[in-house]
């Protein structure tokens, strides 16, 4: 067998556990945090359905956000629970969300007895990590008006969730920079013909020309 196929018998297991086990039901609403950064771990959620908001904040106040995601029977507190370490980022609920609350022990007994899903954690961990690398390595290597326009260009295929903030200062948050650095390279964009807006929307102008840009910006 594959540890593909090994993490699907884990995946199947987990989502067994969760739904027949005697978790607490909690609905929590906008506005809400799941987890805070730098407190110690209590409990795990695994959320079943909902919308939230992943970042972090440094120590001279400056945010980095990882965006707001449309999240269906997912695992948080995952990380911490291996690693025994404070909690790294703030969840922070972005709509109504529906979670189950997970003890500690609880999850620690099931890894014993049900080792695939060990096997489907550390796959979900893995693509966790190659996903964040991936857009750190291209945040450093690529100017922050490459980074804006291929977030955008992956979003309109489908790549990406089709999901932006209307606010532009939380746009600049997963983007690394301040709402007028970012204000800049969407100003950049626009002045050649790349983007447009469209309402509170930015929208590819021209695919063609877009595409040809990032591929300039790749090989320089």
């Amino acid at each position: 067998m594959t540890i593909k196929s090994l993490a699907e018998i884990g995946h199947k297991e987990v989502l067994e556990w969760v739904k027949t086990g005697p978790f607490l039901l909690r609905h929590m609403e906008p506005g809400d945090y799941l987890l805070r950064q730098g407190q110690n771990l209590e409990h795990l959620y695994w959320i079943e359905d909902g919308f939230c908001t992943v970042s972090y904040t440094a120590a001279n106040g400056r945010r980095f956000s990882h965006g707001r995601f449309n999240i269906e029977d997912r695992l948080y507190g995952e990380i911490e629970f291996l690693t025994g370490k404070p909690i790294q980022f703030d969840i922070r609920c972005d709509g109504p969300v529906s979670v189950r609350v997970i003890p500690i022990a609880e999850l620690e007994a099931l890894l014993v007895q049900h080792p695939h899903v060990g096997i489907w954690l550390s796959q979900c961990l893995a693509d966790t990590y190659q996903g964040v690398m991936d857009r750190v390595t291209s945040h450093f290597m690529y100017p922050l008006a490459y980074n804006i326009a291929k977030d955008l260009l992956m979003r309109e295929r489908g790549n990406k969730p089709p999901i932006q903030f209307e606010r532009v200062f939380r746009e600049a948050e997963r983007f690394g920079c301040s709402e007028r650095v970012y204000r800049r390279a969407v100003s950049q964009l626009i002045e050649h013909g790349l983007v447009e807006k469209r309402g509170r929307e930015l929208k590819v102008a021209n695919h063609t020309k877009l595409e040809r840009y990032l591929a300039e910006e790749e090989e320089r």
